[in-house]
Formats: C-alpha cells, structure tokens, sequence
C-alpha cells in the first residue's frame, strides 16, 4: 500500500482471476468466482471509472496489460465509449492475462480477437500492442491492422560480472511447470556429471506448496546434486537483485507449447543487468534472443547442459562486452517501440 500511496496509484479494478491465479491475502473469498459476477465487476468498473473521470474524447484509456473480463467489460460498452467522445484505447496484450479468463471458451483466441474487433467495429481509436514480435504477427494478421511491439519495461543498469573461481547458473521464476522445473533435474545432473570438480554451481527456486506436495521425490533427488541451492518459490526483490549480481548465466527451460506467442520477462531482466541466457527453441521470446544477441538457444536437456559448459570456458570480460552489446540494441528497440505505440 505504500508504494501504491508514493505513487498515487487507485486501485479502481476487481481481481477477477483468484480461481487461476491465487492470490496471497486475506481477503479470497470476497473475489468474484462465476463468469456472470466477473462479468459484472468488469462492468461496473468500467462505468464508474467513465463517470468518476468524466471520460470524453481527449481522454486515453491505457491497458498496459489488458485481462479478459476488462476487455469483455469495454466490447459491451462500446456505444457507451462512443457516446462519451470515443476515448482513445490503448491495449497492450501479454498472452496471459487476456486469456485467462477466456479459457472457458472452446476457441478462446478467437474470442479475444472478436471483442477487440468489436471495438474496432464502432469506429473507435484503438493503439495495440503485443509484448512479442510474434503476438504482435499473429495479432496483425488476425486483426487486419498495425500492432506494435511492447516488450515488458525494464530500467536496470548493467551489472559487472565477477571475477570468480565458481560459474554461477541461475533459473529465476522458475517455481512453475511450464517454466521448466522438472527440466531441471535433467539439466543438472549432467553438468554435474561434466563438472565433477563443483566449479559450476546451480540455483533454483522451488514449486509453490500447493505443487511441491506432489513432486516431493523429484524434490529430493534435485536437492541430493552436489552445488545446487533451493529457493523458496516466492524471494523478494532485494534477494532476485542478489541472484543476477552474483549470477554468470540464466536458464529459461520454458515450454514452448506455453509460450508459443509468449515472452519471458525474467529474459528482460537478464538482458537489462548484462547476463546471457540459454533457452529451449519454440518460445516466442526465443526470437528476441536471436535478434538482440542475448543468449543461445538449444533443442533438449542434454544441449543445455552443454552450452552451460561451454559457456562457463568464455572469459567474464568477453561475456560482459556481448552483454553491454545485446543491452543497448533491446533499450534502442524498446525505446523506440514504445514511442511508436504511445505517441
């Protein structure tokens, strides 16, 4: 509440996705649960925030991150948007949150696509978005129209890499399935095969509870790999700050089936503080990698574990020259592709 009180942040819109997404508070039973209830906090969210603001035509409209029920809340209120002065909308689309609440439809993409042309279709100004070059793609063609491209925002410095006789291999973010933890087991065990010496060390955060429960052997055989440490699923800011200073490379085992059309922000943040990735081919954000220099991509467990060999060999000043390089073309792009979206 403090940081929301500093910035004058209002909160004006209810949690919809509790049943997907739980959220860590006292207050879960109060969250809408059946489509009709989300449907209609949506609703009401949307007309207050056009009454209390008296919104009008000069007026913008920003989802930095728009959610399904927010967009079925704006596709209901066209006429009403066009009736107050058609209100410029702006839309920037994740591959998460507007699809969240979609999924209890057969052919959720469509359905998104079809409240976004609702929009389209009564005439009003809308600026769209997509977190990745490929969404932006798939959103183009679907829609008929421009979309830019808006990659998550992240404004940290560069961080030096030290100079040390350990390889530190981070996997931040990666307490979920489909971000690749029972890779892991995997991956690991091979570079410790490779690297029977312990130069290379390996930190990972964990499952949540409500996961680990049931992974509580593979659990056991993750720990029992000499020079891997275990996080707990949820670390706080100041301890993720910690683990890229001291890091040298970052995993991203993620599924590419998930992220087909998804990016991946803890590849942001790498990218930003100056640490190289390796990845598994198929995501959409394996395309920035690409572009931007910002890692290497593999096909399987037993290639990641050769590349972290591989990359542990480079001298820390040849991979924090690449870094800086790959850091300065993403703030170009990104930069640039936010002026284009915005103004």
């Amino acid at each position: 509440m403090d940081i929301a009180d500093e910035n004058m942040i209002v909160g004006r819109f209810e949690y919809c996705y509790d049943d997907v997404m739980p959220l860590s508070i006292d207050r879960l039973d109060a969250f809408p649960a059946t489509h009709h209830e989300k449907t209609k906090a949506a609703h009401q969210d949307l007309v207050a925030i056009i009454a209390d603001y008296a919104i009008g035509g000069d007026d913008v409209i920003c989802y930095p991150s728009v959610d399904f029920y927010a967009l079925l809340a704006l596709a209901e209120n066209a006429d009403r948007l066009v009736a107050c002065g058609s209100p410029t909308i702006m839309l920037r689309l994740i591959g998460v949150m507007e699809n969240a609440g979609a999924q209890i439809f057969a052919h959720h993409e469509a359905v998104v696509i079809a409240l976004i042309q609702r929009l389209r279709d009564v005439g009003l100004s809308l600026k769209i978005a997509a977190e990745t070059p490929r969404y932006a793609e798939y959103l183009a063609t679907s829609l008929d129209c421009e979309v830019s491209v808006a990659a998550n925002i992240e404004t940290r410095e560069q961080v030096p890499i030290q100079v040390k006789d350990r390889f530190d291999v981070i996997c931040p973010g990666s307490a979920r399935y489909d971000k690749g933890f029972l890779q892991l087991l995997d991956v690991f065990t091979q570079v410790r095969l490779r690297d029977p010496e312990l130069k290379i060390r390996m930190t990972t955060q964990i499952l949540p509870d409500r996961d680990l429960k049931h992974q509580l052997s593979y659990l056991t055989k993750l720990y029992a790999i000499p020079g891997v440490s275990l996080l707990p699923s949820k670390v706080s800011a100041r301890q993720m700050m910690t683990m890229y200073d001291d890091a040298d490379l970052v995993l991203l085992p993620y599924a590419s089936d998930v992220y087909a059309q998804r990016g991946s922000a803890v590849f942001i943040e790498a990218i930003c503080v100056g640490r190289p990735v390796i990845a598994y081919d198929g995501c959409a954000f394996v395309d920035q990698i690409r572009y931007f220099g910002g890692g290497e991509i593999c096909q399987s467990a037993e290639e990641m574990a050769a590349l972290i060999i591989e990359q542990s060999k480079v001298s820390p000043k040849i991979r924090y020259a690449k870094a800086r390089q790959a850091r300065d073309r993403f703030m170009r792009d990104l930069v640039a592709s936010y002026r284009d979206w915005v103004l």
